[in-house]
């Protein structure tokens, strides 16, 4: 991966045809820091990365069991269904509550980036969750906020990153340029989604499965 220091050289190479980040002014690093970060969000937010992904383990911790489970700063959304006491859980949302039997076992995941998202665990009236049953969450985070000259990108294509801002740069100049590059960047990003929707070799499967392969090991057209 990339740091950032090396991300701003790169792009200094093109906008200024000069790689040495000592000579690119505080306001101009502050700036283009700010276009990165805009880039790794929006890299993050086009699918369902694997080098996003990430596990949560908790425990409940009160005698009457913790109904409500505050999630990792960085959590985007659920990658799987929560574990509960060694059992999957259907993650229902917030508006079809009531659509619930008071007996139905289910969890809800709400809130926001900002405040933080909770997931809530209705075990139902035949459960008793008590202290220290664990709870297993796989998420898909948000890509850490970059501040530091060596903090390090999480995109896994930094050309992607580096033509972006390149392209974002010659945007708020009015070089019209600018497009070509945000063109030759969404390329990029396509290319990379598609890299990561190709199984490997030592993948258990040569095709992308569905919920029903994935779930029950049903194939349309085969069972």
């Amino acid at each position: 991966m990339a740091t950032i220091d090396e991300i701003q050289g790169a792009i200094a190479a093109v906008v200024e045809q000069d790689q040495d980040t000592a000579k690119i002014t505080v306001g101009d690093y502050a700036l283009r820091l700010n276009y990165i970060n805009r880039r790794e969000r929006k890299w993050a937010e086009v699918g369902k990365w694997r080098l996003l992904y990430k596990e949560y383990n908790t425990l409940t911790s009160t005698a009457t069991g913790n109904l409500e489970v505050t999630m990792p700063e960085d959590f985007r959304i659920e990658a799987g269904f929560p574990i509960v006491d060694g059992t999957e859980q259907p993650v229902v949302m917030q508006t079809q509550k009531g659509q619930k039997s008071a007996s139905d076992y289910y969890v809800t995941i709400g809130g926001n980036p900002q405040g933080n998202y909770t997931m809530k665990v209705y075990p139902g009236t035949n459960v008793a969750l008590n202290s220290g049953v664990s709870i297993f969450v796989s998420y898909y985070s948000y890509p850490t906020s970059l501040a530091s000259p060596a903090d390090k990108i999480s995109c896994p294509n930094p050309e992607y990153v580096i033509t972006g801002v390149v392209g974002d740069i010659w945007e708020s100049r009015e070089d019209a340029r600018f497009q070509l590059k945000k063109d030759e960047a969404d390329v990029i990003l396509k290319d990379m989604l598609e890299f990561e929707m190709t199984p490997t070799e030592a993948s258990d499967n040569d095709h992308v499965k569905t919920v029903e392969e994935t779930r029950y090991h049903f194939r349309w057209g085969r069972d």
